[in-house]
């Protein structure tokens, strides 16, 4: 169903941007962002010429997601005052989607033509082919035909209804084609309509000068919530009498609708997404009064403009259609293309979409809105459209300047209408009291797709302190640790590590920095030149029930052997259980020779092993408990 294009303007509900024919835009581009854990502030440079007196200036294509709060403008220029400064929000065409439709719709077009063709073409051969078929009977009506005469007849009509199946069929192959291409062009056009408008941010300010100026450079800031980065490191060792590096890097994504193309980064520890307001004191009573505690976090505003356009069945644009805030008086039209644009009072109510003939949707709104609406065919001669809103015919007000809205007729009157760590790239680290800054010196780019990009800052050359441990009782592998002494020094925060031994990845750990600690260790990988086996000792090994009392006694044997070329210093580490209540008697009879933590039940050893050396360590303890109790002694 095709439809006119025309605009509807009525004035009070489509809202409408008057620019000052004097105001002029003013072209800027961004230099530096600072990127925080949540959030990055976004730093714009341009320049501007400024006339004598008032003059009003836009600048232009700026982030949607940026915070109004936070905006700064700054003129260096003392004869120059900024007498105001306003965020603005304007929905404008999609020039690139608007001109694939539009292309598309050409296509489809000549599609259209190319089928109709077809089809003529498809009607000329089937009435060839019957024209053949009713006059093939002709050796049965005449007499004296000979055989010959009837094969060269035969061969013909074969011959001829070939050559016309032959055309049908590629005929049919050439409908087929454009029908599917049809049907995919139809289907793109559904998905683009959401594309066809887009939401602009643009920052309009007012300026008084006392003289007439040109190249006054001008500076912007703002920030946006919808950008973070994420530690990540690189734990690398070459063996374990060497220093460990640890590569500071961080994981960058964001979704600000404009790219960072080569601006200088600053990754800050810092996080303007949490409450900077310290905890008040509160009385504490007995009996206890329940505390509610609220943690403030920094959100942007959430914008109330919705847009998009409504279209019918095929996907073409219903001009003058009924878009209103369910609830309110608040709404407003479609214009010739189908668009609508709303400021809505309560971005919480939904949105009632509705035009004669069509059945009323009501929908939870949206940037980008893409609606369809469906014929209403029995309701058609029922209703009238009166304002926004939808009567029936038996009670719609008779006054004679009700305004009846018809499908590409409007009855409206018209004038109503309107350590010092090496740098993996050069940076500058600033510390405060609060937070750390890595300002990177080379150019990064970072787009605007949410994908994260990697920028490895440091690398911290630590010497660590080596040792091999095994705790045999859950694994009999023999881990090699590395323990980073004044690990408070380092401005690291939590995040995942991966780990490299040799330049051969061993896995993945997580950092989680204790600076309450001495030391920080980090599981390096496993060791397969160190064997360990753990086994019970049978012949020591009894159960026995004396009376109302049962008698456990396990015996443990550790086998150790360093099958390197080098002298090891393993720890081991075992346990024996601990009673929980005072009828349960747990005696270690045997330590073996470990450090025993009597408190927690553990058991060390300390073993220096030559190259090729083998040890093998023995526990024991017993257990008395009574029948009574089910559990079996490990």
């Amino acid at each position: 169903m095709k439809h006119l294009s025309f605009k509807i303007l009525i004035a009070g509900l489509l809202p409408m941007v008057f620019v000052s024919a004097d105001a002029q835009n003013v072209k800027t581009e961004i230099k530096s962002v600072t990127v925080y854990r949540n959030g990055a502030m976004v730093s714009r440079d341009g320049t501007l010429s400024v006339p004598k007196g008032n003059t009003t200036l836009y600048l232009n294509n700026l982030s949607t997601e940026l915070d109004p709060n936070t905006l700064r403008v700054g003129i260096e220029n003392h004869s120059v005052k900024i007498l105001s400064v306003k965020h603005e929000i304007d929905v404008v065409d999609n020039e690139k989607a608007q001109k694939q439709n539009a292309a598309n719709d050409k296509r489809v077009d000549l599609l259209k033509d190319s089928l109709s063709y077809y089809s003529a073409q498809l009607s000329i051969l089937t009435s060839e082919e019957g024209l053949i078929s009713s006059n093939k009977n002709i050796g049965g009506q005449q007499n004296g035909v000979s055989t010959a005469e009837l094969k060269a007849m035969t061969d013909f009509y074969k011959k001829e209804l070939a050559e016309i199946a032959k055309k049908k069929i590629a005929i049919n192959k050439l409908i087929k084609q454009c029908k599917d291409e049809m049907n995919r062009l139809l289907q793109e056009k559904q998905n683009s309509q959401k594309d066809l408008q887009r939401k602009e941010s643009r920052v309009k300010i007012v300026l008084s000068s006392d003289a007439a100026l040109t190249n006054v450079p001008v500076t912007l800031s703002y920030l946006i919530f919808s950008a973070k980065w994420e530690p990540f490191y690189e734990v690398r060792v070459d063996a374990a009498n060497k220093p460990l590096d640890l590569v500071y890097g961080a994981h960058i994504s964001q979704l600000s609708t404009e790219d960072w193309n080569g601006v200088k980064l600053t990754v800050s520890t810092g996080d303007p997404s949490v409450d900077n307001a310290a905890p008040e004191f509160d009385p504490m009573y007995l009996p206890p009064v329940r505390r509610t505690s609220t943690v403030k976090k920094w959100t942007p505003p959430v914008s109330r403009t919705v847009y998009g356009i409504v279209t019918d069945e095929e996907y073409l644009p219903i001009p003058g259609a009924n878009v209103v805030e369910s609830g309110t008086v608040n709404g407003t039209i479609t214009d010739g293309d189908g668009k609508f644009n709303l400021e809505m009072k309560d971005i919480n109510n939904k949105l009632e979409f509705s035009y004669i003939g069509y059945v009323t949707e009501e929908v939870k709104p949206s940037e980008n809105m893409q609606i369809s609406l469906t014929p209403d065919v029995t309701g058609l001669d029922e209703v009238v459209v009166v304002g926004y809103g939808v009567q029936n015919k038996e009670v719609a007000a008779p006054s004679p300047y009700a305004p009846v809205m018809i499908r590409g007729v409007s009855s409206v009157p018209e004038k109503l209408k309107y350590n010092e760590p090496v740098k993996n790239v050069p940076l500058q680290l600033a510390q405060s009291q609060t937070t750390t800054e890595f300002k990177i010196d080379v150019p990064y780019t970072v787009p605007s797709d949410g994908k994260q990009y990697d920028v490895s800052m440091l690398t911290y050359h630590i010497d660590a302190g080596y040792r091999f441990t095994c705790l045999p009782r859950s694994s009999k592998d023999v881990f090699l640790m590395a323990d980073l002494k004044d690990f408070s020094q380092y401005p690291l925060l939590k995040g995942n590590a991966y780990i490299y031994l040799d330049n051969a990845y061993q896995g993945e750990c997580e950092i989680a920095p204790d600076f309450a600690a001495d030391t920080f260790s980090i599981t390096i990988g496993r060791d397969k030149d160190i064997a360990v086996n753990r086994q019970a000792v049978k012949e020591f090994t009894s159960k026995k029930t004396i009376g109302s009392t049962v008698k456990v006694v396990k015996c443990f044997e550790i086998t150790v052997k360093n099958n390197k070329n080098e002298a090891v210093a393993v720890e081991l580490t075992d346990q024996y259980p601990l009673p929980k209540f005072s009828d349960i008697k747990v005696e270690l009879t045997d330590k073996g020779g470990a450090a025993v933590d009597s408190e927690t039940g553990k058991l060390t050893w300390k073993l220096n092993l030559a190259p090729q050396e083998k040890k093998v360590l023995r526990f024991s303890y017993e257990v008395r408990y009574s029948k009574s109790y089910w559990f079996t002694v490990e």
